[in-house]
């Protein structure tokens, strides 16, 4: 085939199509029918990554590439996505060797799971090696990043020594990747194979104290960015990184990320009840990393989740004093600070760490300082808290737009009204004029609503104008003069107009003793609905339900006027019996129509020890579905109810009214209690849950009647959005054994529907008739679950039935099922025998997790399983659970030495 006539960006296909000369060949009439097709579309590097990873495309992403290579084209493709990518690796090896060196070659690969194989590795490495001789490795000689996240890669020294020297960046977050896989990616780092290596990202993998240490050996400049996040460096690997930070090796480190690696001796979290029993000396891993003058350049450092002691913080604070990261731009410290207790029984050092930091602010040592956490910084007194928030209203930090604080302290008599006055006052004095999110939690601490009221105000006052996120969340005791004068002050600060940029409000709101006033829920639902906030996007109302909520409702009833782009969240709290007229309020409102903007409705729980509620209950569903209420952006429904008639109330409301909820995803509820069948099936097949993706569905009381119902309503069309479901069956006596396997018998047949193709997951509880497992077994088999990847059995008896399970469990008829658990399903030896059996003789589904906690598996079953993880049959599986099991002694030990990257024992 010959050069086409034009060459540009896209193809040419307004272009005339003739011979050049002699030499020139004529161009085919399928050359000119595809430049002129594609030449009108110029498709993207995201549309031909989708064509080249699925079967259908895969031959027309090919002939794309073709073009490309051969100069019919000049579209661009910095980037390929292959996360997607399952076609083998034939394929692979086809498309990779088809990429293009032209005038702009590859810089990004994304990988999936099916590029990482062990087939299709070789030929991801043999595709990476063609860098490495210099200009002959056509588009890898200018490959930069290179992403494979959760990839099972599991240690694969190929894969490590086969990055090509022009790599900048590599991404491999949840690998499974070892301390072998660190030994062999520090010697290629060690002899500068990737020289100008910049960005490197291993959070998630278990690598272990001597994979960090492997893996430091190796660093060097120009490394800008490090990623060890849940690496399980403990302190161990920390003070290993740190002697290498310490010899200046990595001198140009922006980013250094160590959150949740246990940082302290023997790497075991605190108890928080015997906290106070605890006697500790401090640590230097911390403060070790953040010496003075060893990061020059660090800009963001992220230590959470290590449950330092608050000494070891104290002494990595006073670092930061002391000039250790004079250019740090964002610092998180969230979950650590654990108090130290002396012999005397007293604390040592109380709040030294927050004082320590808000020494180097005050000093200016932090003034580039733009975003800070102290997410359950459990060693906050007021005291520091009250000097840090001080500091900041001094403009010592001028660049600051995030901060995000949650105290806790619940110790009586010990109050934190100082320290919410000090935050009052920096937001007042303009000390962070750039903020633009703020989030406070101060419900586990003692704070009058004074200070709050103080707050709110000072934050209408236009000195926060930038402020795009406000999440408050506080307690105010019984003992409270006017304990809703939290919601007033910010009710006022709202509707003043000085956060004008305001899009996502978050309140979370409890009193002690609300039985009367609500003063402020009127304020506050008038500033909502007559559009005196226009910026608002998104409200979550975390209220309870109390005169406050009626008066809330009050004030929302008042305008018709609500910023346009507005979506309300409401999470019921503290609803009791005294509730009723609230909840009547709510449904009140709904039904005019005035909440029609309503997006979430959630509660944790109803404490319903009145049995008035039930008609409460009844009241606020049928509102949902009341002809004017206009409910087109509710997508979730998530209520806990603790008594079924009220639960069943709530449901027979909402399916009997005439409006439909057409963005309704989730319908369910958190608790044992799940919307009646009865209620569900008839929701479906008239389609009046239109979008509904997550379904619970308790059977257990459903008559023949009701199941058959449930049935045809998945059989219908309009169970074609359904992405999830859960299904609960019951345990009946031997006697009604018949009855139950009819039951499932009847359910099962909805799982042939053609209009389930799009379920993703499915589980299934409580079946112990074997005629019923059967019947289970046979619905799964029917190839009509194409997309499930997640299956999880629980409490069904597979001890005799696990064989007919197996029939199911393979690619033909689940060929997207990553996901299998089998948790208190009797499962013993023989069962897993005949499951793997099967996977030996026909192809698996691709599994990655397989759980079998809680089941009856012994040696032979651990046998079994090592015998199926040796032969690599399912190359995708990447993780067996066996909690629960009775393989002990020799059995267990054989399988934590053979495949400790595989097999765990530790509950999901």
């Amino acid at each position: 085939m010959s050069q086409p006539a034009a060459r540009n960006h896209g193809f040419a296909p307004g272009a005339e199509l003739r011979p050049h000369g002699a030499g020139d060949q004529i161009v085919q009439p399928v050359d000119a029918a595809l430049s002129a097709a594609f030449g009108h579309t110029l498709p993207t590097a995201e549309h031909i990554s989708a064509l080249c990873s699925k079967r259908e495309g895969f031959g027309l992403g090919c002939v794309l590439l073709h073009f490309m290579r051969t100069r019919r084209s000049c579209l661009p493709l910095g980037a390929l996505d292959l996360s997607e990518f399952s076609l083998g690796a034939r394929k692979l090896k086809f498309l990779l060797s088809s990429l293009s060196s032209g005038p702009s070659p590859l810089e990004t690969l994304t990988c999936g799971p099916g590029v990482c194989t062990p087939s299709s590795l070789p030929v991801l490495a043999a595709f990476l090696k063609r860098g490495a001789g210099g200009g002959g490795g056509g588009s890898v000689t200018c490959l930069k990043t290179i992403i494979a996240h959760n990839c099972c890669l599991n240690d694969s020294v190929l894969f490590f020594q086969s990055l090509p020297p022009s790599l900048e960046s590599l991404d491999l977050r949840e690998n499974r990747l070892h301390s072998p896989s660190m030994e062999s990616l520090g010697s290629v780092l060690s002899a500068r194979w990737i020289p100008t290596l910049l960005s490197l990202d291993l959070s998630d993998n278990p690598l272990g104290p001597f994979g960090v240490r492997a893996l430091a050996k190796g660093l060097c400049a120009p490394l800008q960015s490090l990623r060890l996040a849940s690496t399980d460096a403990r302190k161990e690997g920390v003070e290993a990184l740190a002697e290498v930070l310490k010899a200046n090796k990595v001198s140009s480190l922006q980013t250094l990320d160590l959150a949740e690696n246990e940082m302290r001796a023997g790497g075991f979290k605190p108890d928080w009840g015997l906290r106070g029993r605890l006697t500790v000396c401090p640590l230097p891993s911390a403060a070790a990393v953040v010496g003075a003058g060893r990061f020059p350049k660090l800009r963001v450092l992220n230590l959470a989740g290590n449950h330092m002691y608050s000494q070891e913080a104290a002494a990595f604070a006073n670092a930061l004093g002391e000039g250790g990261a004079s250019h740090l731009e964002a610092l998180d410290l969230s979950e650590n600070g654990w108090p130290n207790v002396g012999e005397d029984g007293k604390m040592d050092g109380e709040g030294g760490a927050i004082q320590s930091l808000a020494n180097a602010v005050s000093a200016g040592r932090v003034s580039h300082l733009s975003r800070l956490r102290l997410n359950k910084f459990f060693d906050l007194p007021n005291d520091s808290v009250r000097s840090l928030f001080q500091a900041m209203a001094d403009g010592k930090t001028p660049d600051l737009r995030t901060i995000e604080v949650r105290l806790f302290d619940e110790r009586d008599g010990v109050r934190f009204d100082e320290a919410v006055d000090a935050f009052a006052l920096m937001v007042r004095e303009g000390g962070t004029p750039q903020i633009e999110q703020i989030r406070l939690d101060f419900y586990h601490v003692d704070i009058r609503s004074a200070p709050m009221s103080s707050l709110g105000r000072a934050l209408g006052s236009g000195r926060v104008s930038s402020l795009r996120q406000l999440k408050l969340e506080w307690f105010c005791r019984g003992d409270d003069e006017n304990p809703e004068g939290g919601v007033v002050g910010l009710a006022e600060g709202l509707g003043g107009g000085g956060m004008p940029l305001l899009e996502d409000l978050d309140l979370d709101v409890s009193f002690g003793d609300d039985e009367e006033g609500g003063e402020g829920g009127a304020e506050l639902g008038e500033v909502l609905s007559t559009g005196k906030a226009p910026s608002l996007r998104r409200v979550r109302l975390g209220w309870p339900a109390t005169q406050l909520l009626s008066t809330l409702c009050e004030g929302l009833c008042v305008g018709s006027s609500p910023p346009p782009m507005m979506r309300l969240e409401m999470d019921l709290k503290d609803v009791y019996g005294n509730s009723e007229i609230p909840l009547s309020r709510l449904a009140q409102a709904i039904r005019s129509g005035r909440l029609s903007y309503l997006q979430k409705l959630s509660s944790e729980s109803w404490h319903n020890v009145f049995r008035h509620l039930e008609r409460s209950a009844g009241e606020l569903g049928g509102a949902l579905t009341h002809s004017g209420a206009c409910m087109g952006f509710l997508e979730e429904v998530s209520i806990t109810f603790l008594q079924k008639p009220t639960n069943d109330a709530f449901f027979g409301a909402l399916h009997q009214g005439p409006g439909r909820l057409p963005s309704l995803r989730t319908l369910g509820t958190l608790g044992w209690h799940c919307p009646p069948a009865s209620c569900v099936a008839p929701l479906i097949t008239r389609g009046k849950v239109p979008s509904l993706s997550e379904v619970n569905l308790n059977l257990s009381e459903a008559n023949i009647q009701g199941i058959q119902a449930v049935a045809m309503s998945l059989g219908s069309p309009h169970a074609a959005s359904l992405r999830k479901m859960e299904v609960r069956f019951g345990h009946l006596a031997q006697a009604d054994r018949p009855y139950e396997a009819a039951t499932v018998a009847t359910f099962c047949v909805s799982l042939a529907s053609p209009h389930l193709t799009k379920l993703q997951s499915l589980l299934v509880s409580s079946i112990e008739d074997v005629s019923a497992v059967l019947s289970l077994c046979a619905g799964l088999e029917s190839g009509n679950l194409s997309s499930l990847s997640e299956l999880t059995l629980n409490d069904v008896c597979l001890e005799t039935q696990a064989g007919a399970l197996s029939a199911a469990l393979d690619a033909e008829k689940l060929p997207r099922l990553s996901s299998l658990k089998l948790t208190h399903c009797s499962l013993t030896d023989e069962g897993l025998q005949a499951l793997t059996d099967a996977w030996k003789s026909r192809q698996s589904p691709p599994l990655q997790h397989l759980g079998l906690n809680m089941n009856n598996l012994s040696d032979g079953g651990a046998r079994t399983l090592a015998d199926l993880l040796g032969s690599r049959k399912i190359p995708s599986l990447c993780r067996v659970n066996l909690v629960g099991n009775h393989i002990e002694g020799v059995a267990r030990e054989m399988l934590n030495t053979a495949f400790p990257e595989f097999v765990s024992w530790i509950r999901d």
